[in-house]
């Protein structure tokens, strides 16, 4: 917990955490507007209301769609420096010396991160207790799945970011390693869909989409699966990583595990 503290201390004394608050604010309480605005049109034109939670928040234009296509971008930007700026700046000499455990730094990591993903969270439940407010018989187990499904795809994304941070000291190779994961596991739900056996893996380890059934109103248990084992695969390879860095072992046994 220490750890995690440090970290939140360090990423808030530094601008591109406020940075990345306030655009998420901004973009955020511009999308929530503009679907909001045109249920109200359609309130004053005299056409019928219906599905203005779905409308809102899971439609094609509502916030949590919009937040699903741009969540990729503020990432990188948070994650970069997680364990790049130890090494960069000759930090990590002194954790590795601490009597302080591999999966103990990287979780303590994760947990910043976990926490400012609660942050962004609450920024969203502002506009969800508004809604409360000014929408009649509003979906809450709606608006509760889906919030649920862009917390798991944070944590996803967090996990990915942390791993890519701890094998280089560059933060903006971080940044620019992490964006091409997410690329990748985006567009590799597309290959081998002429190959039975390939297409049911590379169909599961995309990961488009998968928010989808939350922001809907459902908790699939796949997707849920899905989420835990990609946070799981990718924090044990970092404390595999920072492993074979702290005991001096070979890249080839590295690799290996």
């Amino acid at each position: 917990f220490q750890i995690a503290k440090n970290e939140l201390r360090n990423m808030f004394c530094s601008p591109i955490a406020w940075l990345v608050l306030f655009i998420f604010a901004v973009q955020t309480g511009i999308e929530f507007t503009g679907s909001m605005a045109m249920e109200v049109r359609d309130s004053v034109m005299g056409v019928g209301l219906y599905r203005v939670t779905a409308n809102c928040y899971s439609g094609i234009r509502g916030l949590f769609s919009s937040l699903q296509g741009s969540l990729f971008l503020y990432v990188p930007l948070l994650t970069m420096g997680l364990m790049s700026r130890e090494r960069s700046s000759g930090s990590i000499k002194l954790l590795y010396s601490s009597p302080v455990r591999n999966s103990q730094i990287i979780l303590g990591k994760y947990l910043s991160m976990l926490v400012y993903g609660l942050v962004l969270i609450g920024i969203i439940c502002v506009y969800v207790i508004y809604s409360a407010f000014v929408v009649k018989q509003l979906d809450v187990s709606m608006v509760l799945t889906g919030l649920l499904g862009i917390y798991l795809l944070i944590c996803a994304y967090a996990a990915i970011g942390l791993f890519m941070s701890s094998i280089t000291s560059y933060q903006v190779v971080a940044a620019m390693g992490t964006l091409a994961i997410f690329a990748l596991l985006n567009v590799i739900k597309g290959i081998g869909q002429n190959i039975d056996f390939v297409r049911e893996i590379t169909y599961w380890f995309g990961m488009t989409g998968r928010s989808d059934n939350f922001m809907n109103g459902m908790i699939c248990s796949e997707d849920v699966l899905y989420f835990i084992v990609v946070v799981m695969l990718f924090l044990l390879i970092t404390i595999v990583r920072l492993q074979g860095r702290r005991q001096k072992v070979s890249w080839l046994m590295s690799f290996g595990k």
